[in-house]
Parts: structure tokens; C-alpha cells; sequence
């Protein structure tokens, strides 16, 4: 086994390598839990996930059969690297599986990261998580529990990143759509234009008020500050505003704040791979008029007899042709999710100059992404390496964080818990809870009940608590929301 060492480098060559944010990173969020982690697979989803554990200053432990990957990772990352098959007993004796807090497998072995969880789960490692491919270890209807094999969550990375997409495209105008509390309550990033209704007052003098009382304003960026809105806040044009809510307000305010943006009537789904599939699948239920272009004859073959709803055809999303049979106009969403980035964004451009209202492209190259947005290429970004994370994180923070949210477009975080007693918020209202200046309880889930964290709410045993906070006032939660 090898340390990994963290090497100071002089500041022009941490920006080239842009990992100055590894060397000024804020310190972790709970100082007092430091984790053993042991991450099985040292590529791009291993390395972003070990970076991002790094950063808050775990203990992170890195197994591959690639050398060149490890190296790769040590050259930026203080980590422990250990050469060797990710499921082979000697190499995980080696790198000390049973002293680890935390076993994440990400290998792109669904049998490898199945049966090393199940190792893990045999020598007392208190949580597991196994990435898989196949979608029949995550469909609704599989034969297979794999909880029974001490597996705590199997996560489909295509699946997710599906989802987002999904969710996307359900609020036509967002910057940003995550959902929480299992799809019952969506957290929403709008930028405000000149026609928004609500420009005019402050939020307690709004007129508006049946409206904004089914929702909670939770934070809104201006000038590159980010803040927390007060009843004094009064929204300008150009601010990007995060509301959070269940599906039906968030859509309705959505389009009130909006009133100029239209929905989608179309979507192209450029790329039938397994992700292109999924989003299809997802989108069917909408009623959205849906078309995906798959180059491959055999793969649109594929998709065209699991897909019922969707008209599937085999082209270039390229070629200006394809795309001008498809018929895009200003009401047409247009999503590219190859296995190729630059071909990504370059179908977004060309979908764009035909008049596509809306472009999403996929972008696994998280060096692309700066670069995409300062140019504004394409409308919004997704990687299903950052929805494979922001799927699994919530197990670093204790076992009663059911999810943990990271927002792409603010530095804010949202985060799923459940009151368990002892606690101090219990038997206590909202409003009486001294929470830290930058943090919000938004939303309390009570049984099949959902409710508007407003001042007057009790919050009691067994609560599920919706929690937005910025980076420095999540830091100074770390007792109440561990274990």
C-alpha cells in the first residue's frame, strides 16, 4: 500500500491543473466524524467521489487494477492507494476492508461490485453501496432484494441521471429542478426577468400570498452573493431565486414568476444508449410528443420495441438533414446524451440554430463544464457522474441523512433527515429553533402529510425535515444532523 502525498505546487501550475480547490477546500463539515472510506474503482465517478471526501477531510481509500488511474488520482489527492482486483480477498485484507466505516464500490463490474459489497457486509463494514449497470437489479418488479445480501444501496448511475434530466424538463424556464422526499417535493432555481409579477413588493407586502404560502422562498443569487430572502427581500430582475415545494405549487409559481416562457410540445432525444432509453421511458408517462435518433440500426431497433410512445429513427443528430425531419421548432426540447461529449454539444448547437427552445447535453469531462457555461453553449449540463454522487452521499452523513443535495448552479446544499429522539428540535416550533444565520427548514413530512415549515410548526418524533443551507451554516450543523 501507498500514501498518496499532497504536494504544494506553486499557484499557476494548481490552476492549470485545476485542483486549487482541493488545496483551499473548507474544512469538513463534521470534524468530529471522520470516516474510513474505502472506494472500489479509481474512475471518473471514483475520482470525483474521493475528491469531493477528501475535501472534508475523510480518510479515503482507493482500489483499482489500473495503475495508471491511481497515479493519476495521487498526483491530486491525498489518499491510499492500493493496486488490484476490486473483489479479490488479498487486495481488500490489503486495504483494510475490515477496518473501513464506509465500502462504495463504482467499478464497472456489476458482479465485482456486487460481490465485494457482500464481502464488506461479512466482515462488519457498517454501510455498502454497489453501482450496477443492468437495470434489473433496480427495476420495480426484479426477482432479487440485494438488501439481503447486506447491500444498503444499489445505485443505477443511467437512472439517475435520467431523473435529473426528467426533472429538467417537467419545469420548462428552471435553471435548476432537484427532487426530494421521494419526488413529493421539488427544489427549483429560476432567473427572474423583467415581466415577473413579483418585482413590485417585498415578499411580506406581496399581494401574492396564496400562492407563495404553499412554498418556501429558500435562497436567491445576486450580483454572485448568495442570501437567504427575508419578508423585506425585494426580488430585481436578474436574480435566480431557489423555491421549494410539492410538484403542483412549484409548477404553478413557476410559471407566474415566468409568464413569458412556454412548455415543451417535443422532445428530441439524441443517443439511444442506456441513458437516451431511460429518459425516453421517463418521458412517456408526460404525454409530451417524444422522438429519439440513434445512429446505430441495431440499437434503434433495441430501443423501438421497448419504447411504446416514442418515434424512434436512425440518424446523425449531426446532420442539419436528420434534424430538419424531425420537424424542431421554438416549443422543442432538445437533449443529446451520447457516450461522446463533443458530439453532444455540437447537436445542441446545431438543434439550437434550428430553433430548439431548449438544449441539454451530456458531459462527462468535468473540465468541459466551466468552459460550456462562461460560453453558454448549451442551455443546461448533466453528468451522470455527478448524479451517481449526489445519489449515494447522503451515507457519509450518518444514517439518519436520507439524501443530500448539492446544487449545481448555487453554493447551497439540500438536506433530507429524520428527526430520531433524543433530538433538540423535538416538541419545539419552527420558528423557536435558532438555526445558523444561512440555513432554512423548508418543508416537514409527517407520516403521508406534507407540510410548509411556516414559524408555527411543532416538529416531532420521526419527522422527515427539508433542510437548505449554505456551506457555512451546514458546517455548523454537523452534531444535529449525525447519528
Amino acid at each position: 500500500m501507498r500514501h498518496g502525498r499532497l504536494r504544494v505546487l506553486p499557484i499557476d501550475m494548481v490552476l492549470e491543473k485545476n485542483i486549487c480547490y482541493q488545496l483551499c477546500s473548507p474544512p469538513n463539515i463534521f470534524p468530529n466524524d471522520f470516516m474510513r472510506i474505502l472506494i472500489l474503482g479509481a474512475g471518473s465517478s471514483g475520482r470525483r467521489l474521493a475528491s469531493r471526501l477528501c475535501a472534508e477531510q475523510h480518510d479515503v481509500v482507493l482500489v483499482d487494477r489500473n495503475q495508471t488511474a491511481l497515479d493519476r488520482v495521487e498526483a491530486s489527492l491525498d489518499v491510499l492507494s492500493v493496486h488490484g482486483g476490486a473483489a479479490d480477498p488479498r487486495v481488500l485484507k490489503e486495504a483494510g476492508l475490515d477496518k473501513s466505516d464506509l465500502l462504495v464500490a463504482v467499478t464497472n463490474s456489476d458482479s465485482v461490485n456486487l460481490l465485494a459489497c457482500a464481502l464488506a457486509e461479512q466482515v462488519g463494514v457498517s454501510r455498502t453501496v454497489a453501482r450496477v449497470g443492468n437495470d434489473a437489479f433496480t427495476c420495480k418488479d426484479s426477482l432479487f432484494d440485494l438488501k439481503e445480501l447486506g447491500i444498503d444501496l444499489v445505485v443505477n448511475q443511467q437512472q439517475e441521471c435520467a431523473r435529473d434530466l426528467y426533472n429538467m424538463l417537467r419545469i420548462p424556464g428552471a435553471q435548476e429542478v432537484v427532487d426530494l422526499m421521494g419526488g413529493r417535493v421539488l427544489c427549483v432555481g429560476v432567473q427572474l426577468g423583467m415581466d415577473c409579477p413579483l418585482l413590485s413588493d417585498t415578499l411580506k407586502d406581496s399581494p401574492h400570498k396564496e400562492l407563495l404560502s404553499t412554498l418556501r422562498f429558500v435562497a436567491f443569487s445576486r450580483g454572485g452573493k448568495l442570501k437567504i430572502p427575508r419578508g423585506e427581500t425585494q426580488f430585481v430582475i436578474g436574480d435566480v431565486v431557489y423555491l421549494i415545494g410539492e410538484p403542483d405549487p412549484i409548477k404553478r409559481a413557476v410559471k407566474f414568476l415566468l409568464p413569458a416562457e412556454d412548455p415543451y410540445t417535443r422532445v428530441v432525444i439524441a443517443g439511444g444508449g442506456e441513458l437516451g432509453l431511460q429518459l425516453g421511458r421517463s418521458l412517456e408517462r408526460s404525454g409530451l410528443d417524444l422522438v429519439l435518433v440513434e445512429e446505430n440500426g441495431e440499437r434503434a431497433e433495441h430501443c423501438s420495441e421497448l419504447l411504446q410512445k416514442t418515434l424512434v429513427i436512425q440518424g446523425n443528430a449531426l446532420q442539419q438533414e436528420t434534424l430538419q425531419e424531425l420537424g424542431i421548432h421554438h416549443n422543442t426540447a432538445f437533449v443529446a446524451v451520447t457516450g461522446d461529449d463533443e458530439n453532444n454539444i455540437m447537436s445542441c448547437l446545431v438543434a439550437e440554430k434550428m430553433g430548439a427552445h431548449f438544449t441539454i447535453s451530456r458531459v462527462d469531462k468535468g473540465a468541459y463544464v466551466p468552459i460550456i457555461d462562461h460560453l453558454s453553449l448549451v442551455d443546461r449540463v448533466v453528468s451522470p457522474h455527478s448524479s451517481l454522487i449526489n445519489a449515494i452521499y447522503h451515507f457519509v452523513r450518518g444514517t439518519n441523512v436520507k439524501r443530500d443535495r448539492l446544487l449545481q448552479k448555487i453554493d447551497g446544499e439540500v438536506l433530507e433527515f429524520v428527526l430520531q429522539s433524543p433530538h433538540p428540535w423535538i416538541d419545539r416550533s419552527v420558528g423557536e429553533i435558532k438555526l445558523p444565520r444561512g440555513a432554512m427548514i423548508s418543508m416537514v413530512l409527517r407520516g403521508d402529510l406534507l407540510k410548509v415549515a411556516t414559524g408555527d410548526l411543532q416538529l416531532r418524533v420521526g419527522d422527515r425535515v427539508l433542510l437548505f443551507g449554505l456551506p457555512k451554516a451546514i458546517k455548523n450543523l454537523d452534531e444535529l444532523l449525525a447519528d
